[in-house]
């Protein structure tokens, strides 16, 4: 985010035909009661730029055909309808999909309002394939973003930052809204895929019709009717799901699900593992979007990292996407963040999510970012009037205020509060030096012997754990300060999948087995493919360590073992990790 200090004059503007329209992108405003003005630039499909001065647009896409740019400013300050209700007058209760028998009148509504949307002319905003417009052109590299001297050339795209949360949150909304409008009821509200419940670990029934226009072919048949498994999909065990032997008043069955890596741990890797205190927002929500030319974004947060990306790698498999015309063609939907939102079943994934911040801000007792820059970034949307409405992300902190909950909402204790990770058999209880015992070597296993690296930037191998022996632990100087590893820059392709786990204090040649069940397990970076004019993404990645090394018994060790295990290839660690005291927001 630029603010009037920063120096940036922001540029964004679509690359390609498929985001022809030029819509803009207010992204955030100034700390400081100085304003600066800031041009934001858009080039239509006939190649000539419009500039709009920045206080007189509308932040985001509004659709692939807008066209008409005189009339961005038509909307501006607009809030959202139901802004000003609150909870007890909640009309729209979304609801757990994988529970469709108890809710087979809200199942035919979905499929009513869906087909009557597919069937809108292909020119109205409200159409689905513009619906789904939306989220490729700001998670596809479709934008670009300059820095002020014109250098750069960077992808806009609404991960890797604290965009994320708030920026689905939006989409969704005007989505549901949509639907509802299309079949005059204004209590519609969508299914949530549950994942992070046992009886919710696998695609719900009422997607998998074939003839429903819930149905998308393009999904990944092997993990259709499977447990969801969160090892990356090239390691998992696939475990047939059978709900009539497998559910049980509503829980899985204890034999298979609990034994397995399934999202119940990883939810539960996404809260402070010690279960009394929520992430903080930056390691929940993810770091602040950063303008800087030689990168695009903040840092991702644990609610994009884990189980999102996770879900979409199951159900998509990105390794069915193949090269194509200095493009990207993917078989299958949900593995690709250019075709993702074409898959109905994005949406109810997205709710999930979207109720996963919800229990974090609420029951968790997580604090959103205070940060005006973050507070005041603003986007817009079709409304189901097909009017351009602008709101901030202020406006979207609170689903009362926005007239929706959940069916399943805070006031529940969820499954997972009271899940406790295991210690891994080949877990250390000290660090150890495999080698030199020094932070300036890696020791590389899977061929062995050891081969010791001691170069940087580290190009990483699936196959091929890397362990950085002895990383030095400061010693935080206020009590508020965490302990977080750090990797300044991870390069790798945007066309492709991106994935490698962290684990603390364990052998490298058996960190491969672990994942989140377990205490070592310190974190994730993932990446869907996607998009854009660029080979290489550079972005930061930070990963707590508090929770990890209290529960290993590491808490007042000067030093661990960090251990990276890659879980594809062509990633590229540009400088060695290394573990800070930061400041917990």
């Amino acid at each position: 985010m630029a603010s009037a200090g920063a120096g940036y004059h922001l540029q964004l503007f679509p690359r390609t035909a498929a985001a022809s329209a030029c819509p803009a992108a207010s992204l955030g405003s100034s700390r400081k009661k100085a304003q600066r003005r800031t041009t934001l630039l858009c080039r239509a499909a006939g190649g000539d730029y419009f500039r709009i001065d920045r206080r007189d647009v509308l932040a985001g896409l509004t659709g692939v055909a807008l066209g008409v740019y005189p009339n961005l400013a038509v909307a501006a300050g607009t809030e959202p309808d139901d802004s000003n209700k609150n909870r007890a007058k909640s009309r729209r209760v979304l609801w757990p999909a994988h529970r469709a028998d108890e809710h087979l009148d809200l199942v035919e509504k979905y499929k009513k309002a869906l087909t009557k949307m597919r069937e809108l002319p292909a020119d109205d905003p409200r159409n689905f394939a513009r619906q789904a417009a939306i989220h490729e052109a700001y998670c596809d590299g479709h934008y670009h973003l300059l820095g002020a001297a014109g250098a750069g050339n960077e992808p806009f795209d609404v991960h890797f930052s604290w965009l994320f949360a708030p920026w689905h949150r939006m989409y969704i909304y005007f989505y549901e809204r949509i639907l509802g409008s299309l079949i005059d009821d204004d209590t519609f509200a969508l299914p949530y895929w549950n994942w992070d419940a046992p009886a919710g670990m696998a695609l719900p029934a009422m997607f998998e019709d074939s003839t429903s226009p819930l149905y998308d072919a393009k999904r990944n048949p092997e993990h259709v009717n499977a447990y969801v498994n969160f090892m990356h999909p090239k390691d998992g065990v696939l475990i047939p799901f059978d709900p009539p032997k497998d559910i049980q008043a509503g829980q899985g069955s204890t034999t298979t699900w609990s034994r397995k890596t399934s999202p119940t741990s990883i939810v539960r890797w996404m809260k402070m593992r010690d279960g009394k205190n929520a992430l903080g927002a930056s390691d929940f929500l993810g770091g602040n979007f950063s303008p800087a030319v030689d990168r695009n974004s903040g840092t991702s947060g644990k609610l994009e990292s884990a189980a999102h990306t996770g879900i979409h790698i199951w159900l998509g498999n990105p390794s069915m996407c193949k090269d194509k015309d200095n493009g990207k063609v993917c078989e299958l939907d949900m593995g690709f963040l250019g075709t993702a939102s074409r898959d109905p079943v994005f949406y109810s994934h997205h709710a999930n999510a979207d109720r996963l911040w919800h229990i974090w801000s609420t029951r968790l007792e997580g604090r959103n970012f205070e940060d005006q820059e973050w507070l005041n970034t603003s986007f817009t949307f079709y409304d189901k009037d097909k009017s351009l409405v602008r709101v901030t992300v202020r406006d979207f902190l609170d689903p009362a205020k926005l007239g929706y909950r959940y069916e399943d909402d805070e006031e529940k204790k969820q499954p997972w509060e009271d899940s406790a990770p295991d210690l891994s058999s080949d877990s250390k209880t000290k660090a150890t030096s495999t080698g030199a015992g020094t932070i300036n070597n890696y020791f590389i296993s899977g061929s062995f012997p050891k081969m010791k690296y001691n170069l940087s930037p580290l190009r990483l191998t699936q196959g091929q754990n890397v362990e950085l022996p002895s990383v030095a632990r400061p010693k935080p100087t206020t009590p508020k300060q965490q302990q977080v590893l750090v990797f300044d820059a991870v390069e790798f392709s945007p066309r492709e999948e991106a994935k490698f786990d962290v684990v603390i204090n364990v052998a490298p040649e058996q960190a491969g087995n672990l994942d989140p069940r377990y205490k070592e397990y310190a974190g994730s970076f993932a990446s869907l493919p996607r998009g854009g004019g660029k080979n290489t993404l550079v972005v930061p990645v930070e990963l707590p360590l508090d929770d990890v090394l209290n529960d290993i018994g590491a808490a007042n060790d000067g030093a661990v073992n960090v251990v990276i295990v890659p879980r594809t290839q062509g990633i590229t660690i540009v400088t060695k990790p290394r573990i800070e005291s930061k400041a917990a927001y």
